[in-house]
């Protein structure tokens, strides 16, 4: 039986179960349950759009810029000796450089924790 929920459509927090639920529509995902979720979103032509700014400092990756990094981030981590299954701790203060390293990691098949 599917509980009945009341979300604030302004900020998507439902006060029944203490949960923020996304305002936007859920995103078609392929049926392919093999294809992870690094693979699915760096498969999209995105076209040079930009993929995430630092609000403090006004840099910004492009979605080529994003997947370059992170391709590039996850050679040296595999080189390091970072495998599928293996536990990386990030560390870090909020840094544009975030969503990267814990993509990496993800690609590599590894388990990230912040």
């Amino acid at each position: 039986m599917e509980e009945s929920r009341e979300i604030d459509p302004r900020s998507g927090f439902c006060a029944s179960n203490s949960v923020f639920y996304s305002k936007r529509k859920p995103l078609p995902l392929p049926h392919n349950h093999s294809l992870d979720v690094t693979t699915f979103i760096s498969s999209q032509a995105h076209h040079g759009r930009i993929a995430f700014i630092d609000a403090a400092t006004g840099n910004h990756f492009t979605f080529h810029q994003l997947w370059r990094s992170v391709d590039s981030v996850a050679s040296s981590l595999s080189d390091l000796g970072i495998r599928k299954g293996n536990v990386v701790l990030l560390l870090s203060p909020n840094s544009i450089y975030f969503p990267v390293v814990c993509l990496a990691v993800m690609s590599l098949g590894a388990i990230i924790t912040t």
